[in-house]
This record gives C-alpha cells, sequence and structure tokens, in this order.
C-alpha cells in the first residue's frame, strides 16, 4: 500500500520549522562566499493576466487526472518542482521529480488501469506565487471493489509560468493526529524577538483542520523590512516534529525536529537564491509558555564553515494570562 500513498499524495501536489526565526536570520546574516562564476538568473514568465491561482490550480489538477489515468508517469512528474517532497500518512519521504516518476512507474507497472478522482475542497493563496489545496483523493483498481480515500494538503509554487506542487502531506483521516495540538499549541500567537540580523515578528494559527500550525513572519532593521516570510509545521508521522520555511528572498528551508528531554533539536537544510545550498542545527529551550531561548549552530554553507550565533530569546508579544 504505500505506493498507493505516493498516488495519492501525487494527487494534492497538484492543487507551505517550527521557529522560522532561525531560519531568516540564517539567511540575514550568513556572509556566504559569492560564486566564482554565477549562473545569470532569468525572469519566469508569469501566468496568463487573466489566470487566477483557484484557476491555475483546478487546471492542472484535471491534467494530472487525465496523465493519471493513462498511466504517464513523466508526464505526472512534471507537475512537480525539481525538488518537489512528498510525505505518506507512513512517514516515507519522496523527493524530486526523477524519484516521483520511478516511483509512479512502478506503481503503474504493478497496478496497470488504476482509476482517480480528486475533489479539491479549498484552495487558499497565500502569497502572489504560493497557494495551499486541500481536499479528497479517491483511487480505485480494476481488480478491488475497495476505493481508497485518503485527505491531503498541499503547497503550490507558481514556476516557470505554471503551478506545480512543492510540498504534499496525505493522511488518513484519523483522530490520533489531533496528537499535534499538545505539541503545538503554545505556539499559537504572536512573538517578537531581536537579533544581530534584526527585529523578528512572528504570528502561528492553526489551519481549519487542525493538521498544520502555518506561521508568518518579518525580520525588520533600521525601520526597513529585511525579509519576510511563510511556514507550515506539524506532526511528523515517523516521530517528532517537521517545518517548511519559505522566504520572500527565494530561500527554502525544511527540518526535522525531535525532542531532547526539555529541548528542541531542529536539523535543517536549505538552499539560497543563488543556489549555495545551507545546513544548521538548531536549538530551542522553553522558558515557560511565554517565552524561550533559540540559538543557531554547526552553520555551513557550501559546506564550509560558518561560525554559531549567539542564543536569542522570543517572547510572547501578548502573555498569556
Amino acid at each position: 500500500m504505500n505506493r498507493y500513498r505516493l498516488i495519492l499524495g501525487g494527487i494534492a501536489l497538484l492543487a507551505v520549522g517550527v521557529f522560522i526565526g532561525g531560519h531568516a536570520w540564517f539567511r540575514a546574516q550568513a556572509k556566504v562566499p559569492p560564486a566564482e562564476n554565477p549562473t545569470p538568473r532569468v525572469s519566469a514568465p508569469l501566468a496568463p493576466a487573466d489566470e487566477t491561482p483557484e484557476a491555475g490550480i483546478k487546471k492542472i489538477t484535471e491534467e494530472y487526472v487525465k496523465a493519471f489515468n493513462a498511466g504517464d508517469a513523466k508526464a505526472l512528474s512534471t507537475l512537480w518542482t525539481a525538488q518537489g517532497e512528498y510525505i505518506g500518512i507512513d512517514g516515507d519521504v519522496v523527493r524530486g521529480q526523477t524519484a516521483i516518476e520511478k516511483s509512479l512507474a512502478e506503481v503503474f507497472k504493478a497496478h496497470p488501469k488504476l482509476q482517480i478522482t480528486i475533489q479539491l475542497e479549498s484552495i487558499q493563496s497565500i502569497g502572489r506565487q504560493t497557494a495551499r489545496a486541500d481536499g479528497i483523493v479517491k483511487l480505485k483498481d480494476p481488480n478491488s471493489t475497495e476505493v481508497t480515500e485518503t485527505r491531503y494538503s498541499a503547497l503550490h509554487v507558481l514556476e516557470d509560468g505554471q503551478w506545480r506542487a512543492a510540498l504534499v502531506r496525505e493522511w488518513m483521516p484519523d483522530p490520533g493526529l489531533g496528537a499535534a495540538s499538545k505539541h503545538l499549541d503554545w505556539l499559537v500567537g504572536e512573538w517578537t524577538a531581536k537579533g544581530e540580523g534584526g527585529n523578528i515578528a512572528m504570528s502561528y494559527a492553526w489551519d481549519e483542520n487542525k493538521t498544520f500550525l502555518r506561521g508568518k513572519y518579518s525580520i525588520t532593521k533600521d525601520g526597513k523590512t529585511v525579509t519576510s516570510g511563510t511556514q507550515m509545521i506539524a506532526l511528523n508521522p515517523a516521530g517528532g516534529l517537521r517545518s517548511w520555511t519559505f522566504d520572500s528572498s527565494g530561500t527554502f528551508c525544511s527540518a526535522l525536529w525531535t525532542r531532547d528531554e526539555n529541548r528542541w533539536i531542529d536539523e535543517a537544510t536549505g538552499v539560497l537564491p543563488d543556489g549555495t545550498e545551507i545546513t544548521s542545527v538548531n536549538v530551542l529551550i522553553p522558558l515557560g509558555p511565554d517565552a524561550f531561548t533559540w540559538q543557531t549552530t554547526e552553520r555551513a554553507a557550501d559546506g564550509v564553515p560558518i561560525p554559531p550565533l549567539p542564543p536569542v530569546k522570543v517572547t510572547r508579544a501578548k502573555p498569556s494570562k
């Protein structure tokens, strides 16, 4: 059934770490050596002026269903971003167009004539080039009378004039997933902090299904906005937490979180706009319900070590009563 999970999650991709401050400060403060021969950047063409995110995602969803029911793994993989990521209900991760195409091809070989239908329940614009979609996927195997049904949540980005899937999470409806709230409820609200990279303001709120915690942040310095972005955080089925951060500069970071007694350890990886790969290990220590300390350590850019940052204290903008 694991391959079936990929199929269903693949649909979702048609339709974004806890504590983003650390990743944003990393980008703002890291002094990355310039590339010797930087690759020229070409602006991507925009989607048709009259096409809204809702219309674009609906159109690609129809294309996905058509390609899937035709057993065309190649066509399906092109509907992801190059580093698109799918997380199945068992916690397995499939990353990148090549891996996705290979997995789907194996599915079609083992189970020919599979058929799917997709029910898009909501499409929400997060920014000018990002949108989130939620819905239901139904999978029918001609050799079985059963219809498999799962829910999904997907983050889409506008890339080269076309909406593609950047991140998809799929799950079976299960009350047990509500356990995420006991780990993340305390983060809901508004937070502030001061660091070497500037002043940061963060806010977090649950989505309508209480599956993802959505965060927004902005960093200002000398009265000007240095950067801003969006973050999605969720319970990792394999244990701990998982987060994804999308910065306005074009920087992308993902992280896995594990609990170590009274602190959280976050191992993050990301890519800067110029293609530089960044990594870091971040430590969060709660100081009660209204404050925590955050420190970014073991930083590197393209494998070149960068000095760690001093601890930063983050406080709730409106203390809980």
